[in-house]
């Protein structure tokens, strides 16, 4: 389809355009007199009864195709009734297939386009609206038990307002219910932000239920230590990714920068290996809140410290060892030993799971959409084959 067609009763802007790591095509379309953003997934696509394939290679697809739909109908149905036009979760406002491709629509959002490094440069007063933003758009996702699962800077638009910047979360695709994630092969996202619990469960040492809100919690700490110091923590570079030195027993700090004490004890509780050592995004909220009212709750929270465990055996990168057993509750002021096993990892080699490739990321043209970070995408085993069925 090109600009000018009509798509389920919106007329396109703009000829479509990959996006991303090549899962999906994005474009810009107008309806009733207003512009939204619309996107085209390439996978999976939904075979009819003059598509090629046998009888059973297309009641296989119509499965997945329904699995799909159920997903995304699902997260859309729970989160509307808190989002709306303008608000700052840009959820999906319409969903539906045409021919063999599925659409999404949402909110177009016109972005200041900051990247990590230029809020660090915009003094705490500015990062503290963007950070007490955030927090509050994802307490809105928590708070109906959704784990938006692919937190990440390029997911967390920043938008010029009348008084300064404000935030818009996206990108609710990887999104689901607590205690429902997709199989280990199907998890999609970007492998920098990830929480050390989602690389044990796709790994096959963690079992779903230790994928909590908590996950989201780690994502979000990797976030505000950008935002606030323009870089990542620190950690060796022999762990490739900070959930994998967080799993071999590093402790992530934040560099000494200009930033208050009670924000630094957040963040870094924020990054703790144990998921229920962290704070809710509730107790991120209210704590960021707290600084505007001068009674910051974090602020005599001890700094955490944690020697890596000896005895913690190593991650296997084969077949699924016996499962894991979900952690159990710590107090949010002293952690507890991390929960999941060591992961090993040669240097020079990257983390590869069981059926996952490493592809990289591209830089999302949209100018809506920032570019999606410096990383690695993981792409589930069973999306490979979808997109090599699609070809």
């Amino acid at each position: 389809m090109r600009a000018g067609d009509m798509l389920h009763g919106y007329r396109l802007l703009e000829d479509f355009r990959v996006v991303g790591a090549g899962l999906s095509e994005w474009s810009f379309a107008e309806r009733n007199g207003r512009v939204y953003f619309i996107k085209r997934f390439l996978a999976p696509t939904y075979p009819d009864d003059a598509a090629p394939g046998s009888a059973k290679t297309k009641a296989r697809k119509r499965v997945r195709c329904a699995a799909f739909e159920a997903h995304h109908r699902g997260i859309q149905a729970a989160m509307a009734p808190l989002t709306s036009y303008g608000g700052n979760l840009i959820a999906t406002l319409d969903f539906f297939r045409e021919g063999a491709k599925y659409y999404k629509v949402t909110e177009k959002v016109d972005v200041a386009g900051l990247e990590p490094g230029d809020v660090a440069a915009l003094g705490f007063p500015a990062q503290l609206v963007l950070l007490k933003t955030v927090a509050h758009s994802l307490k809105i996702l928590h708070d109906l038990h959704i784990v938006h699962s692919d937190l990440k800077p390029s997911n967390v638009m920043i938008k010029r307002t009348e008084l300064g910047y404000t935030t818009k979360l996206i990108d609710f695709d990887s999104s689901y219910i607590v205690g429902s994630p997709p199989p280990p092969e199907e998890i999609v996202g970007t492998m920098n932000y990830y929480s050390p619990e989602l690389i044990s469960y796709i790994q096959g040492s963690a079992p779903a239920a230790v994928l909590t809100e908590a996950s989201d919690i780690f994502a979000l700490g990797l976030i505000y230590a950008e935002y606030l110091t323009g870089a990542l923590p620190a950690f060796d570079p022999a762990h490739h990714e900070a959930a994998i030195a967080v799993l071999n027993g590093a402790v992530l700090r934040l560099p000494p920068r200009d930033v208050p004490p009670p924000v630094v004890a957040l963040v870094e509780r924020m990054l703790l290996a144990d998921p229920a050592a962290r704070p809710t995004v509730a107790e991120v909220h209210a704590t960021l809140m707290g600084l505007r009212s001068g009674t910051p709750t974090v602020g005599r929270t001890p700094r955490p410290t944690r020697a890596p465990s000896p005895g913690r055996a190593p991650l296997r990168l084969g077949p699924p060892g016996p499962p894991v057993a979900a952690p159990a509750p710590a107090p949010a002021t002293a952690p507890s030993p991390d929960p999941m096993p060591a992961l090993s990892t040669p240097r020079g080699s990257a983390l590869r799971g069981k059926g996952l490739r490493i592809v990289a990321d591209a830089v999302r043209p949209a100018p809506d959409a920032p570019p999606p970070g410096r990383g690695r995408a993981l792409l589930g085993r069973l999306i490979g084959k979808l997109e090599e069925r699609g070809r």
